[in-house]
């Protein structure tokens, strides 16, 4: 994928034991994408919650550490975990009383999925999530077992390295663990930032396959993080450029930016647009 070719790979600081490599180079590239993406989600945690009136399933694909578990249930920032894991570097116990001693948000239950098990390890043992799912969604099915019924899924950052086969695998268990009534009218509701870089069109037609609706918001483009270099950012902005798509004011300056999507079943198609609207007052667009 042409996409993927010009962006640096960060795979060895997602595969260690504890988050402090992962969080000091985020930190270097002004990786805070989390931080802009959280007030999104919440608003649509919120939405569901006073619908369902009971605990909401979040699955969160390519978690990582577990950083939007962190920021969501916890009320925390990305500048507060880098307190927390790059000032002190704590055990796995320190980590897990740090979490223990702080308020949260008991509506928000997190379910993980990632490749990398380490990541995956410490969020299970510091709290951050329920449960763990290391599967790689492109070329592995989850077993049926391992995920429970979700409410809500979300992804800040991975969509483009993971696919729409990775979504047609989704559905697929979804449909397993919810009959066909139940999948089109309480399937869960999807969220998820893309890079601009990136094209949906097999996302969209997947999405579109399984019966659910999938809009790009009208938010305005998310910064995600600054360009590893000067290569990166002459490769981005040169595809960009290439597929008609204006970077002035946006990549131009130095940064990755995103979009932000939002699908449900299409039974519902007209709920995406009260949830929009309440999209753009969280994120102050």
């Amino acid at each position: 994928m042409e996409e993927l070719a010009v962006k640096r790979k960060f795979t060895n600081i997602y595969t260690q034991q504890f988050p402090n490599a992962y969080l000091k180079e985020m930190k270097r590239l002004d990786y805070r994408i989390p931080d802009k993406t959280k007030p999104l989600y919440l608003s649509i945690a919120k939405q569901i919650y006073k619908k369902i009136s009971k605990k909401i399933n979040i699955i969160d694909i390519g978690s990582s550490y577990g950083i939007n578990s962190a920021l969501m249930k916890y009320d925390l920032k990305m500048s507060e975990l880098d307190d927390f894991f790059l000032e002190q570097e704590p055990t796995i116990k320190e980590s897990k009383q740090i979490f223990e001693n702080i308020p949260y948000d008991d509506t928000l239950d997190f379910y993980q999925i990632d490749v990398s098990e380490p990541a995956l390890k410490f969020s299970e043992n510091t709290g951050l999530c329920k449960k763990g799912i290391c599967v790689n969604l492109e070329s592995e099915s989850i077993p049926i077992k391992d995920m429970p019924r979700s409410d809500m899924i979300i992804a800040t950052g991975c969509v483009g390295y993971i696919g729409y086969k990775a979504f047609s695998n989704l559905f697929e268990l979804i449909k397993k663990q919810q009959s066909d009534l139940e999948f089109s009218e309480k399937g869960p509701v999807f969220a998820f930032s893309v890079l601009r870089i990136f094209d949906m069109e097999k996302i969209e037609k997947t999405f579109d396959h399984y019966g659910y609706s999938l809009v790009k918001n009208d938010l305005k483009p998310i910064r995600q993080r600054r360009f590893a270099d000067a290569e990166e950012k002459h490769k981005t902005v040169t595809l960009l450029h290439n597929k008609g798509i204006d970077t002035k004011g946006l990549e131009d300056d130095g940064y990755f930016y995103a979009d932000f999507y939002i699908a449900n079943p299409k039974i519902f198609e007209s709920s995406l647009i009260t949830m929009s609207e309440k999209l753009k007052r969280a994120a102050g667009n």
